[in-house]
Order: C-alpha cells, then sequence, then structure tokens
C-alpha cells in the first residue's frame, strides 16, 4: 500500500495557475444524454475522473457485464439508461458501493415497467417493457435517483411525472438536471410536489464542460492556508450550471475574493476582513462542499454549526463519522446533536509530529484533510490514490504551493 507523506517547505511558485477539469456531475449527465441522441461528439474538457472513465467506457461498451469500481452515480445512471434501452446486462462494482442506496430507484423503474433485480453486489437488467407514467420517487438520501429517471424521461413512452414525498435533498443537481436538459432541447414542467417531462427528443448535444466546482473548492482551502498572495484557475463560468459554485460566498468571509475573467478565476486574500468566531451553514444544496467548509473552519478557528448533512452518510463513506474520526486525532470537537454538526476546534493540538490521515477509501477526506499540511502539520496521508474519483491531479498541484511529497509503502 502506497502513502504520501506530506511536509511544507518555503519552495512555492509565486502566483501559480492551475487547470481544473470538466465538471464531474456535468460530465456524467452530458455523457447519458449525448448517448441518448446517439452523437459522438467529443467533449471538451470533460472530467478527468475515474467516476466518468467508467460510466463512459460503460456506455461505449458492448460486454454484457459492466464494472463500474466504486462510482455511485455511474451506477444509478447506467441502471436507468440499461432499462430504457431494454439492454440484458448485468452491473458489478465494488461490495461496498451496493451498500449505498440502491433500491428506490430500481422499485420506480421496475414500476413503470423495467426488469430489475438486485442480488447481493450485482445488478441484473433484464428485458421488460418500460414505459412513462406517474411514479412517487424517494428523495430524502440522494438526489440521484431523481436525475437518473429526468435523463431518459423524454424517451418513455408517454413522459414522466415524478412525484416527492419526502424532503428534497440535494434539491440544486436536480435543478441543474433539469436545466441541462432545457439546453439539450427538453421541455419540463417542475412545481413544489413533481416533475413532469413530456415525450421528446433530446435535439442539442453537449460540446464542452466547465470546469469542477467541488474540486477548485479544495484549491481554494490549500489558498486560504497558503503563504500565497493570489492564484489563477481555469476554467470556470459566471453563470454556472454547477450548486457548488456558492462556495465563493464562504470563502469571501474567510478573507477570499474571487475576480472573474475570460472564463477563469484571480484569488486575492483581502487582509482586511475580519474573521468571524462563529458560522451557521446550510449544506442541504452543497453536500459535496461540506469538507472543505469543516476543514477551513478548523484551520481558522471558526465555530461551525452546519444542518442538511442528511446525505453525507451515504457517500463514498459515512463522511459524519469519518470526519470526527479525523478530527479527533487533532484534538477538535466535532458532533453531531440533533442532526446538527458542531464543530469546535478551539482545543485543538498544534504540537503533533506526524499525523494518520485515514482517507476512508472516501476521496473528500484526502482532498480536505491534505490543505492542513500547510498550516505546518506533519501528514501521512493513506490511500492517497483515492482521489483518482474525482481530482486525480490534487497532489501535484499541491506541490505548487509548497508542499513536498514523500511516497512510502506499507
Amino acid at each position: 500500500m502506497q502513502n504520501f507523506i506530506l511536509q511544507k517547505t518555503s519552495d512555492f511558485i509565486e502566483t501559480p495557475k492551475f487547470h481544473i477539469s470538466g465538471s464531474k456531475s456535468i460530465s456524467q449527465r452530458a455523457l447519458i444524454i449525448n448517448q441518448l441522441m446517439n452523437n459522438q461528439t467529443e467533449i471538451v474538457n470533460i472530467s478527468d475522473s475515474t467516476d466518468t472513465f467508467y460510466l463512459n467506457k460503460c456506455l461505449c461498451s458492448n460486454d454484457s457485464i459492466l464494472n463500474v469500481s466504486n462510482s455511485g452515480t455511474a451506477l444509478r445512471f447506467l441502471i436507468s439508461f440499461f432499462a430504457l434501452k431494454n439492454q440484458k446486462v448485468i452491473i458489478c462494482g465494488d461490495s461496498y458501493l451496493f451498500n449505498r442506496p440502491l433500491m428506490p430507484l430500481i422499485k420506480s423503474l421496475n414500476y413503470l415497467g423495467a426488469n430489475i433485480i438486485k442480488n447481493k453486489n450485482k445488478i441484473y437488467i433484464n428485458e421488460g417493457d418500460l414505459k412513462g407514467g406517474d411514479v412517487l420517487i424517494c428523495t430524502n438520501k440522494t438526489s440521484q435517483f431523481v436525475s437518473s429517471l429526468l435523463l431518459i424521461a423524454p424517451y418513455l413512452k408517454g413522459g414522466l411525472k415524478l412525484k416527492f414525498s419526502q424532503n428534497i435533498m440535494s434539491y440544486s443537481y436536480i435543478l441543474m438536471t433539469l436545466k441541462m436538459m432545457e439546453y439539450c432541447g427538453v421541455e419540463s414542467d417542475l412545481n413544489n410536489s413533481s416533475i413532469i417531462v413530456p415525450e421528446q427528443n433530446y435535439s442539442q448535444a453537449f460540446a464542452k464542460i466547465e470546469s469542477d466546482w467541488s474540486s477548485v473548492s479544495y484549491l481554494y482551502l490549500c489558498f486560504l492556508f497558503s503563504d500565497l498572495k493570489s492564484i489563477h484557475i481555469t476554467s470556470f463560468l459566471n453563470n454556472s450550471f454547477q450548486p457548488d459554485f456558492h462556495l465563493i460566498s464562504f470563502f469571501t468571509i474567510c478573507g477570499i475574493d474571487t475576480y472573474h475573467s475570460k472564463n477563469s478565476l484571480l484569488l486575492k486574500k483581502n487582509k482586511s476582513v475580519i474573521i468571524p468566531n462563529q458560522i451557521d451553514w446550510d449544506f442541504s444544496n452543497n453536500p459535496d462542499l461540506s469538507l472543505s467548509i469543516f476543514v477551513a473552519c478548523f484551520g481558522l478557528n471558526i465555530y461551525l454549526r452546519a444542518k442538511g448533512i442528511d446525505t453525507l452518510f451515504y457517500k463514498e463513506s459515512n463522511r459524519i463519522e469519518s470526519v470526527r474520526k479525523e478530527f479527533d486525532k487533532f484534538n477538535c470537537d466535532f458532533c453531531l446533536k440533533n442532526n446538527v454538526v458542531h464543530l469546535n476546534s478551539s482545543n485543538k493540538n498544534t504540537n503533533i509530529k506526524l499525523i494518520n490521515i485515514d482517507t476512508h477509501n472516501d476521496h473528500r477526506i484526502a482532498l480536505a484533510f491534505a490543505p492542513l499540511v500547510l498550516l505546518g502539520y506533519d501528514l501521512n496521508i493513506m490511500q492517497p490514490n483515492v482521489v483518482l474519483k474525482s481530482y486525480p491531479n490534487f497532489f501535484n498541484d499541491l506541490i505548487k504551493f509548497g508542499v513536498k511529497i514523500k511516497k512510502i509503502y506499507t
């Protein structure tokens, strides 16, 4: 097993430039849309994440057994895609992936006429008779059930009406899916309790993807803790589809000003900003930003109260428990009370020689905790390759901030 030992040095690049690859969320939706159109257009700036790689590989494969590795999004999107295609396939992947929420999606598709069976670590998609109609969908654990169904909805006979019975988690990602569908020529009707998508066709393919706002949050975090005065990052739009665009507002509070120019970002430190002692934050629409903000508050000694964290229990790891275990190594109080996270780093230990960071097989644990090296902590990042899932070039980018990386084998 390979680990990375991280140490801070003074050997950094003044005003370094970074390029973040395309949004993982947009890339995966774009691949489904383009495939449904039988459009072979090469997508510019598609995500270089392994999640996107496995989805694209499965969509282009003629094999009857498909492996999605550890990609939950690929698994959920492919279940609906192959049910629509009425194509007999078996989808497999890492064992823990099948412990994440899946059954509400499968039950909804089977209700509409699909023939899908989950058996241990495999999904069997058999020939069925999938049609449109009205279906009630569970939305309290992930929005991906809804997005998976929406993406195929235009091609269902009679269209689709999705009805919600509970609070919708990550509602902003459903809106992103609908905006992408609209961009590609599909009309829909959204209200407080349902979404209606008439039978129709996509008329415009996705050809270019803007860069990933979830990934750039880790560069914001590195910059926040670093000795640098400014950095440049490409390629980002002023008017983004992505919900995590709103990370700008949080880091503005932390003293980072963001300037847009020609699809690039310029980040500068604002020394006049007074850092608050306490912040209340709602992650309902931006759960992937949670770990970046947890670590930022830890580093700046901000007391954080965070709600909207319901989906974090069902990610690559139970992120609430994983983060608690890692913060405990810094003597940081991280606890859950009445479904609200409380983070208090006022008694954190700053005299630890080396801290082992267990990534819990979760890319966002590695990405969020690694920047703490810039506060002077020596870190041993275990299983650093988990970052391939979303941000493969992260550790190369970290070096530009003056971080020395030593590879060790255990």
